[in-house]
């Protein structure tokens, strides 16, 4: 992971931008009719190409431009940092859709604070670290205060879609929830679910 203008991104790689997304850069993005994506592996969908990711796929359905905030592995912690930069410094999107799979994935940095990455889970003691967080109640604590906090920022429509068996971040009455209950990714099915979603909701919300 790298912070590049501000925003926490994935490390240098053919699949990103300069600022370690998988999308087009910042300066390319139509700001007056675009969607924000923000979460972690699931929007990357780094097993196919770029074309062929939700994301994509929905901006092309919704005839809109997108920008995607995703980082591999990020969880919470990169989800609300990049969404809280974001709405900081660059206009506001017609709408927001969050795809977190593993919300309370740790980042961890080296003794020196020099870098920032996602822990490894094959190491014990960062086993020993979610379990204990998950019994004494420390993840839920964090996330309620990202979740109240994200209110203040985030002033747009908010779609979260809710895999099988994720943690959620937003509450039903704040946001419009999406369930996707499939085994596997199907990125065209998602993409119809959302799009198809997102389309309702604004119809319904026009004068």
């Amino acid at each position: 992971m790298k912070f590049v203008n501000g925003l926490l991104g994935n490390g240098v790689s053919e699949h990103y931008n300069s600022n370690g997304h998988r999308c087009k850069e910042v300066s390319e993005i139509n700001f007056q009719n675009y969607i924000l994506f923000a979460g972690d592996n699931g929007s990357l969908g780094l097993d196919k190409p770029v074309e062929q990711t939700f994301p994509y796929l929905i901006s092309q359905k919704l005839k809109c431009d997108y920008y995607n905030l995703s980082v591999f592995n990020g969880g919470l912690d990169a989800l609300r940092y990049n969404l809280i930069t974001w709405f900081t410094k660059y206009k506001r999107p017609k709408a927001v859709v969050i795809s977190c799979e593993f919300m309370n994935s740790l980042l961890v940095s080296n003794s020196n604070f020099t870098e920032i990455k996602a822990a490894d889970y094959n190491d014990e003691i960062i086993q020993d670290v979610s379990n204990v967080g998950n019994i004494c109640g420390f993840f839920a604590g964090r996330n309620i205060l990202a979740r109240e906090l994200l209110k203040q920022y985030v002033i747009c429509p908010i779609y979260q879609l809710r895999y099988k068996n994720s943690i959620q971040l937003f509450d039903s009455d704040f946001v419009t929830d999406i369930d996707y209950d499939g085994d596997q990714f199907d990125y065209n099915d998602i993409a119809h679910i959302i799009s198809t979603k997102i389309i309702a909701k604004s119809q319904r919300v026009r004068p």
